[in-house]
């Protein structure tokens, strides 16, 4: 699921608040900072799945005959070459 910007400020806002609240946070922060963290952190790992993404994406240039000749589907060939990176450099996505 893609996250867009208001989301992931809606998103980290609401993580923020739910930490505060119930004092959560080591040590006493203000709301924004932690909430502009969060947001960061998101936002990196988004960026890192895109390039992942890309990543896979090259690799099944390799394969460009057999996607279009139907003999493999796409979808399924996409999602098993990120698996197994994804596997191979013990990633957390």
């Amino acid at each position: 699921m893609r996250l867009n910007n208001e989301e992931i400020k809606e998103l980290s806002n609401f993580l923020a608040k739910t930490l505060m609240e119930k004092n959560l946070l080591v040590k006493q922060v203000k709301l924004e900072d932690i909430r502009l963290d969060i947001y960061n952190i998101i936002l990196e790992d988004m960026k890192m799945e895109d390039k992942l993404n890309e990543e896979v994406k090259d690799i099944m240039e390799r394969y460009e005959a057999e996607l279009k000749s139907g003999k493999l589907d796409y979808n399924k060939l996409f999602n098993m070459i990120k698996q197994q990176i994804i596997k191979e450099r013990k990633l957390v996505i």
